[in-house]
């Protein structure tokens, strides 16, 4: 009997969870701030509407400045010189994979800023997706009414 009414409070649970949904755009090239507001940030936002029974949905569009945590060979970049990107590598990927794993969030990448700074498709993580620009993403995701969240 406890397990009937057990299955039955989840499904009404279920039924009733509200889907959060909300796009990053991610523009910013500085540590700080990329550490505090996203690998920190969206983590804790999604861990909060979790926490309330709400399901929630997250996509990221990178570019501006924010371009130098993505790439897999910064050696084949600009952002080879950056001696305090190239320490925090490792520790950013793998934040990264962890949360896109985790959290299962939808990483795009402009590839108008990625040929203007001379990166290539396989110098980025895998786990992000080169699309024609910037607009594109930010007006696809909009249009599927996720919430605008700017990260500069």
């Amino acid at each position: 009997m406890r397990l009937i009414l057990f299955i039955a409070l989840f499904t009404v649970t279920i039924a009733f969870a509200d889907t959060k949904k909300f796009m990053i755009d991610l523009k910013t090239g500085d540590m700080e701030a990329f550490s505090n507001q996203f690998l920190v940030g969206v983590p804790g936002i999604v861990d909060y509407f979790s926490a309330q029974g709400d399901k929630v949905e997250v996509a990221v569009v990178i570019h501006g400045e924010s371009y130098k945590f993505f790439i897999n060979n910064l050696e084949n970049t600009q952002y080879g010189l950056d001696k305090s990107l190239v320490e925090h590598q490792d520790v950013i990927h793998k934040r990264l994979e962890e949360i896109e794993k985790k959290y299962k969030i939808h990483f795009e990448i402009c590839m108008v800023g990625m040929h203007k700074r001379g990166i290539l498709t396989e110098d980025i993580y895998p786990f992000v997706t080169p699309i024609k620009s910037a607009m594109v993403g930010l007006v696809k995701w909009q249009n599927a009414g996720y919430a605008y969240v700017p990260v500069y």
